[in-house]
């Protein structure tokens, strides 16, 4: 009975994470800038995950900067975003080598690089009732927010350090395999 029941957890989760419910982190910090990022939630006095209230959606990021106590938003806050990812470089705690703040399971080919941490923000947003996601690019400070890159939410995509490349791949008839600059 408990293989079972945990078959069935698995299979949940998967289904969730595979129906585009991206776990964000609440929140966190950049290690380079001290900067504070919160994940604002578009109702966050509703339910649960499975409760019928749920919107467990998040519309924008809040920026704060400890230094001058100055908080802003990513997005302008007037519009309501969905958010379905949010990353930057950070260093892990043993050394310089490269991290991804909440998006390490996007990150490929992963070697113990020595260099400056890119200064940019990478986040993915989607439209409801729409299969296309978009990719923003913007400094860690949110500055130059852009928009870079539209593909399909069934399309497989990742980070490749080594390479500085974001790679999309789409597997139709054939694959296709299309990368960006990092």
């Amino acid at each position: 009975m408990k293989k079972l029941m945990t078959l069935i957890l698995f299979f949940i989760a998967v289904n969730l994470n595979a129906g585009g419910y991206y776990n964000i982190k609440e929140q966190g910090y950049d290690s380079e800038t001290s900067l504070f990022y919160y994940s604002v939630k578009h109702k966050p006095e509703s339910g649960g995950l499975f409760s019928s209230e749920s919107n467990t959606r998040v519309k924008n990021i809040l920026i704060f900067d400890p230094k001058t106590e100055k908080q802003w938003y990513l997005f302008k806050p007037n519009t309501i975003w969905n958010i379905r990812h949010f990353t930057f470089e950070s260093y892990k705690d043993e050394g310089k080598k490269i991290n991804f703040y909440a998006g390490g399971y996007n990150v490929m080919n992963s070697v113990d690089l020595i260099r400056e941490l890119k200064n940019k923000l990478l986040i993915i947003t989607s439209e409801e009732k729409n299969d296309k996601l978009t990719m923003w690019f913007a400094s860690k400070t949110g500055e130059n927010l852009k928009q870079v890159h539209m593909f399909n939410k069934t399309d497989k995509w990742h980070i490749d350090i080594k390479n500085s490349k974001i790679r999309f791949i789409t597997h139709k008839n054939e694959i296709l395999i299309k990368s960006i600059d990092w």
